[in-house]
C-alpha cells in the first residue's frame, strides 16, 4: 500500500471521514445547547429519558472523538512515510485491510492476537 495513488485515495477517505465526524461532532454539540433549554418542562419520566439520551450522545461522541483521533494518527503516519506499516511487528499491512480500516495499525495477525490476550 506504498504506491503513491492509493495513498493519496487513502487520504481522502481519511480527510471525508474526519470532515464527517466533525460536522455530526458540531451538529451534537449544537443539539445539546438547543435540548437544555427544554429540559425544564415535563415529568420524571421525561427527565428520565431526556437523561438517558443523553447519556448516550455523550458515549456515542467518545466513540466518535476515539475513531477521529485514530483517523489523524493515520494522516500523521502518511506525512512520516510510515503508514501502512504494524506497529506491533513492523510488516506491511494487508491493502484489504487498509481500505477496510484506513486507520488501522496492526496488521491481521498481530490485531488477532491482541483480541485473544483480552479474553
Amino acid at each position: 500500500m506504498r504506491d503513491q495513488r492509493d495513498l493519496e485515495k487513502i487520504k481522502k477517505m481519511l480527510v471525508e471521514e474526519r470532515y464527517k465526524i466533525l460536522s455530526k461532532l458540531q451538529k451534537d454539540k449544537e443539539e445539546e445547547k438547543s435540548n437544555r433549554g427544554r429540559q425544564a418542562v415535563g415529568d420524571d419520566v421525561d427527565h428520565a429519558v431526556a437523561l438517558g439520551e443523553e447519556n448516550l450522545r455523550s458515549a456515542l461522541s467518545a466513540m466518535e472523538i476515539q475513531r477521529l483521533r485514530a483517523i489523524e494518527n493515520a494522516l500523521q503516519r502518511i506525512e512520516e512515510g510510515t503508514y501502512g506499516y504494524c506497529e506491533e511487528c513492523g510488516e506491511p499491512i494487508e491493502e484489504g485491510r487498509l481500505l477496510a480500516k484506513p486507520f488501522a495499525v496492526l496488521c491481521v495477525r498481530c490485531q488477532e492476537k491482541k483480541e485473544r490476550k483480552r479474553f
